[in-house]
């Protein structure tokens, strides 16, 4: 009995994953085990019971490592810019709606905003929740309804120009559909992480150095950088990119510097979640963005915006936003009448 206690001990001590070899074992021992109970017990009841639980715990033994270091043997990731390729991969392996099929999207979100009204100023959240329904074959057909929720006030009045918790409304995808990007927003973006990540910051000092009145130097870079996070985290949560591009956009995050792991994240849907932190200064102090995974899985649940009040204190969460759905759907509501066309600008 020594010796097979002994036996077990050493593989249980030179388990580095879930190997070939470990399961075998735990597996035949559990067989043996299995031939045991039915044998008659000719020896000791004890080393019987002995050797079962050994098995048995050899058996959780394994099991334990596999959950650990994931079903395909890789480990946990060891920081963010690991995690957000585990998530990149992850989601380049998702399925794209085919022809006549239609992209279904439940998603909540949840804005501050500052509101002015007649020499008043409010501070207000609101809670929405977003269905898409986008066609594979036609997204500039894409339809959203929204239904306004919870409508917290922290300074002023309440806005007498905020919707009224519960109202329901339709809107037509376009470029300028509220908190969503143009269907063709990501039409021209390289699927490449670097390649995307380069393009973005040539966009985002374009855009920065053309502001009126142009900022000062020390405000440039900071604004670049609150452009480049902004974007690509808005596009790994905007329901128009595909596979491809989610992935890479995942892959460009993953370059960033400032990015940290975090595995005690909360989604707006009260989820658990591993995440990635990325701290950045803003034009007006210290912001930060988080994007929250599945663990084990790492699927996309949201992320978050935060930013630290220019005198200190504890952060704020300026938006939030989770996706509670995704799936492949046959059919689309018809708008009801009324539904106004897509917003240009």
């Amino acid at each position: 009995m020594t010796d097979d206690l002994q036996e077990i001990r050493t593989f249980h001590d030179a388990l580095p994953g879930p190997s070939a070899t470990a399961t075998a074992k735990a597996a035949d021992l559990l067989a043996a085990e299995v031939v045991a109970e039915r044998t008659p017990r000719t020896g000791s009841t004890k080393r019987l019971l002995l050797f079962r639980t050994a098995a048995v715990g050899l058996a959780a033994a394994v099991a334990a490592v596999a959950f650990l270091a994931g079903t395909d043997g890789r480990g946990t990731p060891a920081d963010a810019a690991e995690l957000l390729l585990e998530a990149a991969t992850a989601a380049g392996r998702q399925s794209a709606p085919g022809p006549g099929q239609i992209l279904y999207v439940d998603r909540t979100d949840q804005s501050r905003t500052t509101v002015w009204g007649r020499d008043r100023r409010s501070e207000v959240t609101q809670e929405i929740d977003r269905e898409y329904w986008i066609p594979a074959a036609d997204p500039g057909g894409a339809l959203t309804r929204l239904t306004y929720g919870k409508l917290r006030t922290h300074t002023g009045p309440v806005p007498t120009s905020m919707e009224t918790p519960g109202t329901v409304e339709f809107q037509r995808a376009g470029p300028c559909t509220v908190n969503v990007l143009s269907p063709a927003g990501g039409d021209d973006l390289p699927a490449d992480p670097a390649r995307l990540l380069a393009r973005i910051r040539a966009d985002a000092a374009a855009s920065v150095r053309k502001e009126r009145p142009t900022p000062g130097e020390d405000q440039i870079e900071r604004r670049i950088e609150h452009t480049v996070v902004s974007r690509l985290v808005t596009l790994a949560g905007n329901p128009f990119p595909g596979p491809g591009l989610r992935a890479a956009v995942l892959g460009a995050l993953a370059e960033m510097p400032n990015a940290t792991m975090r595995t005690d994240l909360t989604d707006l849907a009260g989820r658990k979640g591993v995440g990635a932190s990325i701290r950045y200064q803003g034009p007006d102090g210290w912001q930060r963005a988080e994007l929250i995974f599945e663990p084990e899985t790492y699927r996309f649940l949201g992320s978050r915006f935060l930013r630290t009040p220019p005198g200190g204190g504890a952060e704020v969460v300026t938006y939030a936003s989770a996706v509670r759905e995704t799936r492949i759907v046959g059919s689309m509501p018809k708008p009801p009448a009324g539904t106004p066309d897509a917003v240009t600008c």
